[in-house]
């Protein structure tokens, strides 16, 4: 699970860094390099969203949800490692029997 998912935030990492790169940038037209008139257009200063825009905002927050929940999936494989009873329990015999903590 944690593989495919690895793999998968991967992927969509490349996916959209090539899509940002593909898209054409708020300053790329001559006229707005002298402050003109883009801004006073219908959609604002960025103009309307177009569909790599959207995939890209997709694509972004697919790719966060899987971050988080790849992060949470190694919280969880970590913590049961490092608090397994049987290890508790070892190291309890391990200790002399005056030094056994009696709560």
């Amino acid at each position: 699970m944690i593989v495919l998912i690895k793999i998968t935030c991967i992927v969509l990492a490349i996916a959209i860094i090539a899509l940002v790169l593909l898209q054409q940038g708020k300053g790329s037209d001559l006229g707005s390099a002298f402050g003109g008139g883009s801004s006073n257009s219908m959609f604002g200063a960025l103009g309307p969203s177009d569909f790599l825009g959207k995939l890209t905002y997709t694509l972004v927050a697919i790719w966060l949800v899987l971050t988080l929940a790849l992060a949470y999936f190694y919280k969880t494989q970590n913590s049961k490692e490092i608090f397994e009873e049987s290890l508790i329990e070892e190291v309890l015999e391990d200790m002399p029997a005056d030094e056994v903590p009696v709560e």
